[in-house]
């Protein structure tokens, strides 16, 4: 059974378990980049509340709510929503972020993800949302269309050499 939750206490193992796969899988956190930066699991829980509230975080950041997608208590991925565009967000980044533990991928989580973060996005009161992904991303590419995703154009990062592919959905 496939659940969507936030992250708690009792994620700490399954949450570095999933670090250490996409570590050793040499693959990147593009979507969810601050996990890949925990060192203090505590702290990083902290982090996660408080960027829940814009008044704690500055008006020139997008609170977000971050959550754990985990299939019989295995953590197979997550994503994080952002609740308003701003800056850097608008052309790459999006609303929403998401990743897939490598070992789980290509097995219909990507796709679930995003119709999960969909509906989470609807709950807040988002009428569409952008998503974004890297242009050679195929993977992302084929979830968010899957998602009914519609192709607006694509924005090449000069600051790390990128290109991304922008894309809106409508939540409901």
């Amino acid at each position: 059974m496939v659940i969507v939750r936030e992250f708690t206490e009792q994620d700490r193992e399954r949450l570095f378990d999933m670090i250490q796969e996409i570590k050793e899988y040499d693959a990147d956190f593009e979507g969810m980049d601050d996990i890949g930066r925990i060192e203090d699991y505590d702290a990083f829980l902290m982090k996660l509340e408080k960027w829940k509230h814009q008044e704690r975080i500055g008006p020139n950041y997008s609170p977000q709510t971050t959550f754990g997608v985990f299939d019989n208590e295995r953590l197979v991925g997550g994503f994080v929503l952002r609740h308003k565009l701003k800056g850097m967000l608008i052309d790459h980044g999006g609303n929403i972020g998401y990743l897939i533990r490598p070992g789980e991928r290509k097995k219909g989580y990507g796709k679930m993800l995003l119709k999960r973060a969909l509906e989470k996005a609807r709950e807040i009161g988002l009428e569409k949302v952008l998503v974004t992904c890297r242009e050679d991303n195929i993977g992302s590419i084929k979830i968010i269309e899957s998602n009914s995703g519609k192709y607006e154009n694509s924005y090449y990062d000069e600051s790390i050499g990128k290109a991304y592919r922008r894309y809106w959905i409508q939540c409901g």
